[in-house]
């Protein structure tokens, strides 16, 4: 099953539907949006933000004592190999990996740095429900609206829709909260 940052029952609850009321079609068709949403967040967020354990990353290695993991939070790291080689001589620092003798034998070629570790958020972690959020307001409107209309008439009658959502954009303020709070920090960089 992919990634969920919200259930399809969260968004039967918001549209104000009976989740159980709903044929399997409909059913399907909410599930399908949570998971359309999830992965419009998850590229705003430039991550996974669900948990994963065991996860494996091929990193460039170079002499340089760091070595930034790719996804964030790292809660665990439980193998570490330079060029197919087993390495324990590390340590975790947040999402960094620290090693004295940094991860290239030579500093004339690079190496390949191997990883398995977890990360993410749990399902039910407080840190999720920004991104909860952000993914029923991204579908919310094109759930209730999916054939993407901007306006509706009947007789003296009228609705318009916001032809933003109806395209499943976010905003800008949902952006940039989407990237301060799950987004990769600056630092310092290293030079000569």
């Amino acid at each position: 099953m992919a990634d969920q940052l919200a259930t399809p029952e969260d968004l039967a609850a918001l549209l104000q539907l009976d989740w159980d009321s709903l044929d399997p079609a409909q059913q399907a068709s909410l599930t399908m949006l949570v998971e359309i949403g999830t992965a419009v967040v998850q590229a705003e967020a430039g991550q996974r933000l669900v948990a994963v354990t065991d996860d494996s990353v091929t990193l460039l290695g170079t002499t340089d004592s760091w070595l930034d993991l790719p996804e964030r939070p790292v809660t665990a790291v439980s193998s570490v190999a330079v060029d197919g080689t087993a390495v324990g001589d590390y340590r975790l620092f947040g999402a960094r990996l620290w090693r004295s003798c940094g991860w290239a034998p030579s500093p004339l070629e690079p190496s390949t740095v191997t990883v398995a570790y977890s990360h993410g958020y749990a399902s039910d972690a407080q840190e999720l429900q920004l991104a909860r959020g952000a993914v029923l307001a991204v579908v919310r409107d094109w759930a209730a609206n999916p054939t993407a209309a901007t306006s509706l008439r009947i007789d003296d009658y009228a609705e318009t829709y916001s032809a933003l959502a109806a395209r499943l954009e976010t905003t800008t303020h949902l952006r940039a909260a989407l990237r301060r709070q799950y987004g990769r920090r600056g630092g310092l960089v290293r030079i000569g």
